[in-house]
Formats: C-alpha cells, sequence, structure tokens
C-alpha cells in the first residue's frame, strides 16, 4: 500500500470517529443539565410532600418566594404572599429571625403565626460584594409537636399538684389546741419522708407557737430501727424550738420493737391514744401562769 492511500484511509477513519462522537454526544445529556433537572425534580418533591414552606425575601423584607405544602394548611395559595412585604405583615416581634439573617447571622427559632406554630430557619445569602441580599427560609409546621409537648407540660405540672397533696395527706399537720399541733403518722417513715415531716413539723411548731407537738403512731404498724431513730430525731428537734414531744398511740408489736432495739425512751412522754396526749397537753397549758399574770 503507497503513502498516499495510508492517507486517505486515516482521513476516513478520523472522520468515522467524529461521526461516532456527535451521535453519542446527541445521545447523552451534559452532566451539568442533568444535575439541574434532578435538584428542581428534588425540591418540587420536598415542597409537595412534607408539611413546610420554603420562601425567600429580598433585603428590603419583600417576598421573592413562597411555596410548600405547608400553606395549603393556611387556606390561601402557594406564592399569596409574593410581592408583600414580611415586616409589615408581621411587626418587629415575629421578625426578629429575619432580621439577624439579613444582619448576615443565620438563625433559628420558633414562631406562632395563623393560630399554628412555625420552626423557622433563616439562611442570609450574600452578593458578589459580600452584602446580604436575600434571606431564604425554611418554616415546618410543628402545631402538633408544641400542642403534644403542652399537653404533657399539663400532665406533669397536675402529677406535681398530686404528689403535693399526696405528701400533705402522708404528713397533716393539725392545730388541735391553741399552741398543741399534733402530726399523725401513718405507713413507713423512710428517710426522705421523715426528712420532710421534720421540716414541716419544726415550721408549724414555729409559726403556731406551739407548746406541744404531739407525735401520734396509731397507724404505724412496723417500726425498724431507721423509723425509730427518725422519730427521736423528730423529736429532738422539737425540743430545740421550746416545744415539749409527745408520742401516743403506740401498738403492742411496736412497743416491743423498740425494746428490743434499745431505744431509749426515758426523755420522751408517752400515752396510750391521742385524746390522751391531748388532754395532758390542754392540762399542762392550763397549769402554767399566763404571761403577766400577779401571782
Amino acid at each position: 500500500m503507497s503513502e498516499r492511500d495510508l492517507e486517505q484511509e486515516n482521513r476516513a477513519l478520523r472522520a468515522r470517529v467524529e461521526e461516532l462522537e456527535e451521535r453519542l454526544a446527541a445521545l447523552a445529556p451534559p452532566p451539568a443539565r442533568a444535575s439541574t433537572i434532578e435538584l428542581g425534580q428534588l425540591l418540587r418533591l420536598l415542597l409537595d410532600h412534607l408539611d413546610l414552606i420554603v420562601w425567600a425575601v429580598d433585603e428590603s423584607g419583600t417576598f421573592t418566594f413562597h411555596d410548600g405544602k405547608g400553606i395549603d394548611a393556611l387556606g390561601i395559595e402557594r406564592g399569596a404572599f409574593i410581592g408583600q412585604n414580611l415586616h409589615v405583615m408581621y411587626g418587629a416581634e415575629g421578625t426578629s429571625g429575619v432580621r439577624r439573617a439579613l444582619s448576615g447571622t443565620p438563625s433559628h427559632d420558633i414562631q406562632s403565626g395563623h393560630g399554628m406554630h412555625w420552626e423557622n430557619w433563616y439562611v442570609p445569602v450574600r452578593g458578589e460584594q459580600g452584602n446580604v441580599k436575600y434571606v431564604v427560609g425554611l418554616s415546618l409546621n410543628v402545631t402538633e409537636t408544641m400542642q403534644t409537648r403542652e399537653e404533657l407540660d399539663a400532665k406533669l405540672a397536675l402529677i406535681e399538684r398530686q404528689q403535693q397533696v399526696i405528701q400533705n395527706l402522708e404528713t397533716p399537720i393539725i392545730q388541735v389546741w391553741d399552741h398543741v399541733v399534733t402530726l399523725p403518722m401513718v405507713g413507713v417513715v423512710d428517710s426522705c419522708r421523715a426528712g420532710r415531716v421534720t421540716e414541716d413539723l419544726l415550721a408549724a411548731v414555729s409559726r403556731l407557737q406551739a407548746r406541744f407537738a404531739i407525735l401520734d403512731l396509731t397507724g404505724v404498724d412496723v417500726v425498724d430501727t431507721g423509723t425509730a431513730s427518725h422519730m427521736l430525731n423528730i423529736l429532738g428537734a422539737v425540743r430545740l424550738l421550746g416545744a415539749e414531744g409527745i408520742i401516743t398511740g403506740i401498738r403492742p408489736n411496736v412497743a416491743q420493737t423498740m425494746v428490743s432495739l434499745g431505744l431509749d425512751l426515758s426523755r420522751v412522754i408517752t400515752l396510750a391514744t391521742l385524746r390522751d396526749g391531748l388532754s395532758f397537753a390542754i392540762r399542762s397549758l392550763g397549769d402554767k401562769p399566763r404571761a403577766g399574770a400577779r401571782a
């Protein structure tokens, strides 16, 4: 084959390659174009299926974009806010997040509007000179979540109030006579309850200027070392305030337990019933001279 023939064949092969490249280019769109289409489809899917609103305002606060399924819950058309000014619509209090974003700081908050709760994200978009030209916002309808949280907070508050009532029933301090208070004990007295009882009883003794505090154990079936120690500590604290502690209503099995534990009750007044304790306190008050009385 001559040199001339080789050159002709080479030119024919090059022409064939160029033709194939043109066909491939026609069959496959440019990658950048395909990416743009995919992002647009993705954004439309998000706007049409998630309970959110995507919006944008320019540097003056005027809406330039307003779309998303969340708008449907407002009963208005998508894009209805375009051309309206956000600052005029919501005032200073409702646009604090936008104003921060317009100053260049991304922000996030939860606002109430149109009878609903919205969680908002504000993203500043800068121009070529570095100044903020737009704020892109995303608002998610969290009304159901907030309502659930409010209901949970209300239930927790109710539980706390109920616990307070129960605590008051566990340690009811009753003023049965002038300067005489009584504390009926029921059930088991643990360290937590003993601390609460001591605090409440001392406060009542101080507030009512009580001279006697009757600790009634009629409702106590079992006493262990810890419970007995707590009761003695309560009476000791009452004595430090200048009042006298009286224990009433000790059951036989409780008395046996106290003896077997070796508790020293020699300095404690013990009586059979609450009535006996009240009678003792009243007689003791009557036997003492009143302040200012003449001898």
